[in-house]
């Protein structure tokens, strides 16, 4: 067939926010599972500050997918320009492809992140609109959208798409009550059940003692640290720090555990939200302070190497919904502390809603007892996984079908 050129939008392989390249690496395995070799991919990304040529392996052969750097200030242009009819290298690059593929960062195209964050995930949209090109909303998590202006891009935007995909029933609901849509919404699992572990990184490095059960603890260091600006920005009934070091004193009790903290946002230039020198600080303490040994990471690693050693774990605690997905997704029983409503949503779905806590409506104690409770139900958990997650692959690998089929 002829080559199938596909733009990815609001997606990276090269943030420190790991859920991300975990979506764009998913994304990319499903165009390649689909086209192979015959389709040409492009990453238009709010993260590189130049152009950068990542490599993907597929079937043996190295693929080169290029990653371009998309900034606010060339969006606009070409959004004014395109509506004059004028057009420039990014609205000629969007007018060649056959398929737009916008992700928003997963959770981006919301106005919870102010009102700039949703204008920089609007643009590429507007624009391949103007330009009437195949625009696919990719399966993310839509809304809230508190401001008015919002809600009038946002309905213009979810209208005029050729295809919605939304990760969550939540977000199906705000579309059709907040923003009064009446076209189909599909509701599709998020992307990242879809990316496969890279085999050559392994718990085994970090935990040597293979009869020990071994539990994996994700912190956010943003909650770590009360969101940046250090006073609980999210709103948390529960001291977030406090609840972290519960749990590791009260699994490092049972003599029969052994402690994995894994980071899943890196960024070495916002100490705030590195998640990686947070878990770290953490284990230091408490080797000194109360002897303990924690595992942790020795450097950053990649999405796909994180997912293969967090699939090496038999029970995981998170805050950061991909390292989340990453576990549930290999099977790993999960208990999420969740500070936002798009884990509820994934985990109802396979049934396991009650493994969700809930730090802004829970005290320590529930959360505490909640995650004892299901380490001990453990078993029970995994066989619902080992039945659900193969499902939830077979319904994304229809995403493709879906949209040739529109």
């Amino acid at each position: 067939g002829s080559m199938e050129k596909i733009i990815l939008v609001g997606a990276s392989l090269n943030s420190g926010n790991r859920g991300v390249n975990a979506l764009t690496r998913s994304m990319i395995m499903l165009i390649l599972n689909k086209y192979g070799n015959n389709s040409k991919i492009t990453i238009l990304s709010y993260t590189v500050k130049e152009t950068v040529e990542n490599k993907i392996y597929f079937e043996d052969k190295e693929i080169i997918v290029e990653e371009k750097l998309c900034t606010r200030k060339n969006m606009i242009k070409t959004y004014l320009l395109s509506n004059i009819g004028v057009e420039n290298e990014l609205s000629k690059m969007i007018k060649d492809s056959d398929q737009i593929w916008d992700i928003s960062e997963g959770d981006s195209f919301s106005d919870i992140y102010g009102i700039g964050r949703l204008i920089q995930h609007s643009l590429i949209k507007l624009i391949s609109i103007k330009l009437r090109k195949n625009l696919v909303i990719m399966p993310q998590t839509i809304g809230p959208f508190n401001k008015k202006i919002s809600k009038v891009i946002a309905k213009k935007i979810i209208n005029k798409a050729n295809i919605v995909f939304v990760r969550d029933d939540i977000s199906k609901k705000v579309l059709q009550d907040d923003l009064r849509i009446k076209r189909k919404i599909n509701v599709s699992p998020d992307m990242a059940f879809y990316m496969e572990p890279k085999k050559d990184a392994s718990i085994d490095k970090f935990i040597n003692e293979n009869d020990k059960i071994k539990v994996g603890i994700n912190i956010s260091a943003l909650l770590y640290n009360g969101g940046y600006n250090g006073k609980n920005m999210f709103g948390l009934k529960a001291d977030y720090s406090k609840v972290i070091r519960c749990i590791i004193e009260t699994f490092s009790e049972k003599k029969n555990v052994e402690i994995i903290l894994i980071p899943h946002v890196m960024v070495e230039s916002m100490e705030v939200e590195d998640d990686f020198r947070t878990c770290n600080r953490i284990a230091d303490e408490f080797r000194k302070n109360k002897n303990i040994n924690i595992h942790t990471l020795d450097k950053y690693y990649r999405e796909d190497e994180l997912k293969s050693i967090i699939s090496g774990c038999d029970f995981f605690v998170g805050s950061r919904m991909h390292a989340c997905i990453g576990a549930i997704s290999t099977h790993v029983p999960t208990v999420p502390i969740a500070y936002s409503r798009k884990f509820i949503g994934i985990w109802d779905k396979i049934g396991l809603g009650y493994c969700v806590t809930d730090p802004r409506k829970q005290s320590e104690d529930e959360i505490i007892s909640s995650i004892l409770e299901n380490f001990n139900n453990s078993k029970k958990i995994k066989e619902k996984l080992d039945l659900e997650i193969p499902l939830l692959e077979k319904q994304i690998e229809k995403i493709v079908d879906i949209i040739e089929e529109n």
